[in-house]
Parts: structure tokens; sequence; C-alpha cells
């Protein structure tokens, strides 16, 4: 038996070789493609007048208005999958026209049967005059509950999920309400669920020209895309993309611009 075991042992050190490979292999890829991300970023901010903030102000200006990776983190399930804490690790300042503004990244650690696995979020962000506190999103279009049966309207899942129904901090700190903004049957409600403290400001911002925009060019925008405190945010389940940031910056200043809506001063 001994023998058995004696001859063994060069199988198990190859295999030990063959793991400690593996481990190293992956983390000089890992390193490999942040310093590239960390390149692209500083090319980026360059291109566009900005910078990349340091390791000590990655914190997007809405951190006490939205926590970071809802949908990766929200829920027992959830909680017990994730290995370590959501974290920002990066954060791009620029000026687009008129506009500031601020994109984060933030990531977690997510349990996997081989090990773990990294999600990101990129937030982005625009600095605005103060607006009503508002959120839209997009509906989801065969919704389905767990008999497969349609969801109706006013269901949660077919609005797009329950944070837009969420009441946000500022407008829960007033005690304020926060209702469905109501609009005509049209494509505007087909298409988007709002909501609102105030449904009347909505529907002024929300006017004909930020409608065409939003029917246009909504599927690009963040899902839902937050009016509060006197920012402009939304979030996206990947990490910031250089190639396509300013694009999605310039879908969000676009519907901005359509409603009104002027800069931070």
């Amino acid at each position: 038996m001994d023998d058995f075991y004696l001859d063994l042992l060069p199988l198990g050190a190859i295999v030990l070789g063959l793991f400690a490979l593996g481990f190293w292999w992956n983390r000089r890829r890992e390193r490999k493609e942040e310093r590239e991300q960390a390149e692209s970023l500083a090319s980026l901010a360059t291109t566009l007048g900005g910078r990349v903030a340091g390791p000590d102000d990655v914190l997007p200006w809405s951190a006490e208005l939205l926590e970071p990776l809802r949908d990766e983190t929200d829920g027992m399930i959830n909680r017990m999958g994730t290995a370590s804490r959501p974290a920002y690790v990066t954060a791009l300042d620029f000026r687009r026209g008129r506009w500031s503004v601020r994109v984060t990244e933030a990531t977690v650690e997510k349990s996997i049967d081989n090990g773990t696995r990294t999600a990101y979020e990129q937030r982005i962000e625009v600095a605005t005059s103060p607006l009503v506190p508002m959120r839209i999103s997009r509906r989801v279009y065969g919704a389905k509950n767990f008999l497969g049966r349609a969801l109706p309207p006013d269901n949660a899942l077919a609005q797009g999920g329950e944070l837009v129904r969420e009441v946000p901090v500022t407008v829960a700190r007033e005690h304020g309400q926060w209702v469905p903004a109501r609009f005509p049957p049209g494509p505007l409600d087909a298409q988007f669920a709002v909501f609102t403290s105030d449904p009347a400001a909505a529907a002024g911002l929300l006017n004909p020209r930020a409608v065409e925009w939003l029917l246009n060019e909504g599927l690009a925008l963040p899902s839902p895309l937050h009016f509060e405190a006197g920012l402009v945010f939304g979030t996206t389940p990947n990490r910031i993309n250089p190639d396509h940031l300013p694009a999605s910056v310039d879908v969000i200043l676009g519907l901005l611009d359509r409603m009104g809506v002027s800069p931070a001063r």
C-alpha cells in the first residue's frame, strides 16, 4: 500500500504544478487586462480634456442615493453568492460641452463553481440644475409570472424592475409622494414607466421633443434613468468602455437638452 501511494506522488506533483500554473496564468492575464484598461481610460481622459481620479476619489456623486451593483447583491440569494463587498475602483471626470460628467466603475466578486467571477457596473452622472425627482424605466415586453402568464402593465417587473418604484432617498427624507406619472395612451406610455414626486413637473420635462428622443434613442439609455438632487444618472452592468462611452453620455445629454434642462452652476 505504501508503494502505491509513493507511485502517486509524481502524479500529485504534476496536478499541483498544473493548478499553480493555471492560477499564475489567470493572475497574469488579469493584471494585463487591468493595465490595458487603465491605459485606455487615461487616453480617453486626455482626448476628452478630463482626468482619471486618484484612488481616494472614486465615489460617484450619487453614492448616497443608490448603492452599487444592486442586481448582483440585492436579496438573500445574491448576498449568499457574494464573495466580496462591492467597491468603486475608478472614476473619470470630464466636461462634455456645457455639462460636467463623472463616470465610475464598481466591482464585486461573485462565487461560482470553480472560484469567483468579477461583476462590473458603470455609472454615468451628469450635474444639472435642480429638477423634480423622477425615474424613467424601459418597460419589459413579454414579462411573465411563474405560471407563464403575461404580467399586467402595472407590475413591477413589466415596468422594468422594482427600482423605478422605490422611493428615492431625497423624497423619503422629505416624506414626499412617489407615484406613477400618467400619460395618454400612446408610444411613451407603452414603452416607458415614469415615477415621480410631482407628475405635473415631470410631464413638463417630457415635452414632445424629449419624448421623440426617448422613443428613438431610449434603448441606449441606462434604465432606469434617475433624476435626483441635481444629478441625472444611471447604471449599466459592464466596465467603462472607452470606445462606447462618449456616445453613451451623448444620448443622456441629448435628452436633457430636449427637456430644456440647464447644467449645474
